[in-house]
């Protein structure tokens, strides 16, 4: 039985891919610090193949001594959000650039040579149209608050591909655009517009709406995991994986979920719409290029926008409703 030591595992992302992990036959270790904890919605930690350990990835003693006798290492914990980096953007740089330096120290120290590291679509910019893995990474002006999260993220990856080299590490560098679903329990355009249609409060638009993100559904993501879990790359690999066929306006998630709210019995004030400033840099367009996927892996998003917006908004519902 393999046991994978996975940062950030009870967050969004990794509840869900424990989830599939324990059903495949995995052992996992979770060191989380619990800031995001979608695993209260779920039976995991209880599980007899999970192993939880409360720590910070800021603390290398805590993770050197978490980390050993795992054969590989999962690495998704972060500061995300574009809130969160605007209202602490020292702290994302230290939690996300720090933190996976002491990461990828443990690993090292500990001999581990299989590595799975979550960065970001951000990493490409502001107008990010049909980018693939090669294609050159942008951010903004060091003023600008918004890009102390992407800079971390590249300068992570920097960090990740010169040790892989250098130690010959086995390594899958994650590109996630937009993730979305069930139990998303930090910020995002969708949780949010779910959260204030059940309470019946208006669905707050920055700006027009006219942005357009592609909308990658949860059980996706996790069969992308699965691939790069169970086919390792023999270097380090970077790979987007997201829904360039669900690329959508924020406007058009606003008035899907508006209608389902306008549906749902339990919501008893129904909602609207309003419209309000962009308080930082926008990102007008987010529409990966997936042929890296296809090619290498045989793997294709399978849920449509609505059926995937849908499933969400019913989660929200039927947990906090």
């Amino acid at each position: 039985m393999k046991k994978i030591f996975m940062t950030g595992g009870c967050g969004f992302i990794g509840s869900h891919l424990t989830e599939r992990l324990v059903a495949e036959g995995y052992a996992i270790r979770i060191f989380d610090n619990m800031h995001r904890n979608a695993a209260q919605y779920t039976s995991i930690l209880d599980h007899p193949n999970v192993e939880f350990i409360k720590g910070d990835i800021t603390i290398p003693e805590e993770l050197e001594k978490a980390m050993k006798g795992c054969d590989m290492v999962i690495h998704m914990a972060a500061i995300a959000g574009v809130s969160s980096y605007h209202k602490f953007p020292a702290r994302t740089v230290q939690v996300n650039l720090i933190g996976t330096f002491n990461v990828i120290e443990a690993i090292r120290k500990n001999g581990i040579t299989r590595l799975i590291d979550m960065s970001t679509s951000e990493v490409f910019g502001t107008e990010v149209v049909d980018v693939s893995e090669n294609s050159y990474l942008r951010i903004g002006p060091p003023h600008d608050k918004r890009w102390s999260y992407a800079v971390s993220k590249i300068a992570g990856e920097q960090m990740i591909y010169r040790y892989s080299e250098e130690y010959n590490w086995d390594v899958t560098i994650v590109r996630p655009f937009n993730v979305y679903g069930p139990r998303q329990v930090g910020e995002g355009a969708i949780s949010n517009f779910c959260k204030w249609a059940i309470d019946g409060e208006s669905l707050k638009i920055e700006g027009l709406g006219s942005s357009i993100r592609s909308w990658c559904y949860i059980s996706d993501f996790i069969d992308a995991l699965m691939c790069f879990i169970e086919k390792p790359n023999k270097n380090a690999e970077a790979f987007n994986v997201g829904s360039p066929w669900t690329s959508v306006s924020n406007h058009f998630l606003a008035e899907t979920i508006l209608k389902f709210a306008h549906e749902d019995p339990k919501v008893i004030i129904k909602p609207n719409i309003s419209y309000h400033p962009m308080p930082y840099t926008d990102i007008k367009v987010r529409w990966p290029d997936i042929g890296k996927m296809i090619s290498t892996y045989d793997w294709k998003p399978k849920v449509g926008i609505e059926e995937g917006l849908y499933n969400t908004y019913k989660w929200f519902s039927d947990t906090f409703k």
